[in-house]
């Protein structure tokens, strides 16, 4: 990534030419080119995004285009709505603005970026929730977070901590939304709803009608911290309200800045209530990992479904939780099953052998067996037909062996199948070298020349689009032409 980086700041710098100063009437060119920037950095983790970053102010010598560059960064990440980009604002302030290398607009701005970096350095995405002691209805200290044992790893739950305000109109919405969603769904975790005010009426009242949970496997912790003592505020940041955060049985922060609905997502995933007799590819992981693919744009890269897979991995088996491993992953493995284009078929060949045939330590049921190894199985065995690197065979169906001699684009496809149809469409309209085999027609007229294609190449899922090179070799397979518009635009 960071040698996108550096030819994009290839790119940006020529709009402005090779004059000693910049033009700055060009400088809206300029924050358009750092807009297509931050949307291709978007997928990426914070630390990425801070050596990224780095390179791209490093990079610009002239210090008005440096400083212009730097200011729309921090801006950018300051008031990002993607959770974890506040790392890198806090990153830019501590090594570019505090340091003087980089001048903000004003000494107010600077003040405000400094105190914005001390508000939220101790709870950002990744770190230990810092500790902080409060005290309960009852008088008594209660230290946040509540850190699992070692030697009782089974006993870790995940925990959110709510600061609410009983005078915040906001807090009232949330309020009533937050218990709605927890006392509908019943997650094992636990709440601690942390007033951040010192009224001790307005607080009882609240307790006893605003925020009740009913359900018996979600707990609910009331605290306060009527003198300060404790510094919750600096150490999570608590500037306004509400804010929530998530943290896993380890005390790690996995979420901080939610709102009810984006702590749904999160929970969703890491910490959903288990059912004795799972049923794997619900229409509900069905729906929540088109959600988690589509964050990382339309083209999925065998990289996005093993980043995906590792996630799922940190935060259930790492955890101690293998139940919820099994599920996470089992339920991604009948997502993928139906999955037909190249970037997900690449993924799940490297997920499957990583996850699960590699872990019979793991899927060691009878139903693992059933419902997921054999899967697993065969998947495993319909990608390894046809890899890239082999020869196709020579037939008799017209046109076959001269595509073969010289290469091009086989399309297996299907009679009345629109996908089939919509990708011939678009291999016409970019003049590309293709035969379309009908493998209803062939299985009709040439059932055994249909065989050995059913042999040879993986058709479980229609249409498959083969490229090859001269001579038949494979070059690429489970190709969409939708999907890689750019890459058959180049010249082979």
């Amino acid at each position: 990534m960071r040698r996108f980086s550096l030819i994009f700041l290839a790119i940006l710098l020529s709009a402005f030419g090779l004059r000693a100063q910049v033009d700055t009437t060009k400088f809206a060119e300029l924050d358009a080119k750092l807009g297509q920037y931050f949307s291709v950095l978007e997928s990426e983790p914070a630390e990425t995004k801070k050596v990224e970053c780095d390179a791209l102010i490093e990079a610009a010598s002239d210090p008005l285009l440096r400083q212009r560059i730097a200011l729309k960064i921090y801006d950018h990440y300051r008031n990002s709505t993607l959770m974890g980009d506040e790392a890198v604002a806090i990153h830019l302030t501590d090594k570019w603005f505090s340091t003087g290398k980089i001048a903000m607009e004003s000494d107010q701005a600077l003040l405000d970026a400094k105190l914005f970096a001390d508000f939220n350095r101790q709870s950002l995405i990744g770190m230990r929730a810092p500790e902080a002691t409060l005290r309960n209805p009852f008088g008594e200290e209660v230290t946040i977070p509540v850190v699992r044992q070692a030697h009782q790893p089974e006993k870790g739950r995940y925990q959110i901590l709510y600061f609410y305000d009983t005078d915040c109109v906001k807090c009232k919405v949330e309020s009533a939304m937050l218990r709605s969603f927890l006392d509908d769904k019943n997650y094992p975790v636990d709440v601690f709803a942390i007033y951040v005010g010192s009224d001790k009426d307005s607080w009882m009242r609240w307790r006893g009608s605003t925020f009740i949970l009913k359900k018996g496997e979600t707990t609910l912790s009331h605290l306060w911290d009527p003198d300060d003592e404790s510094g919750f505020q600096l150490k999570y940041g608590v500037t306004v309200t509400p804010r929530m955060f998530l943290l896993d049985p380890d005390g790690i922060i996995v979420g901080r800045g939610l709102d009810t609905d984006a702590l749904e997502k999160l929970l969703s995933i890491l910490a959903r209530p288990v059912a004795r007799d799972y049923e794997y590819g619900s229409e509900e992981t069905t729906e929540l990992f088109d959600r988690l693919f589509a964050t990382y744009g339309q083209v999925i890269s065998a990289e996005n479904v093993t980043d995906l897979a590792s996630l799922l991995k940190e935060r259930t088996l790492d955890a101690g939780d293998t139940l919820s491993f099994k599920h996470m992953e089992g339920d991604l493995l009948y997502y993928l099953s139906s999955q037909r284009t190249e970037g997900y078929k690449n993924g799940s060949a490297l997920f499957i052998n990583d996850y699960i045939l590699s872990r019979p330590d793991i899927w060691n049921t009878p139903e693992d067996t059933l419902k997921v190894v054999g899967l697993a199985q065969m998947l495993d065995g319909l990608m390894k037909k046809a890899p890239v690197g082999a020869t196709i065979p020579k037939t008799p169906i017209k046109g076959w062996n001269k595509m073969r001699r010289k290469g091009g684009f086989f399309i297996f496809a299907t009679n009345g199948c629109p996908v089939c149809a919509s990708e011939t469409s678009v291999a016409d309209l970019l003049h590309l070298a293709y035969l379309k085999v009908d493998m209803d027609a062939l299985s009709r007229q040439s059932p055994e020349v249909s065989r050995q294609l059913l042999d040879f190449f993986d058709l479980s899922s229609l249409p498959q689009i083969v490229q090859v090179g001269k001579k038949g070799v494979i070059k690429r397979r489970y190709l969409s032409f939708s999907e890689h518009l750019l890459f058959l635009r180049e010249k082979e």
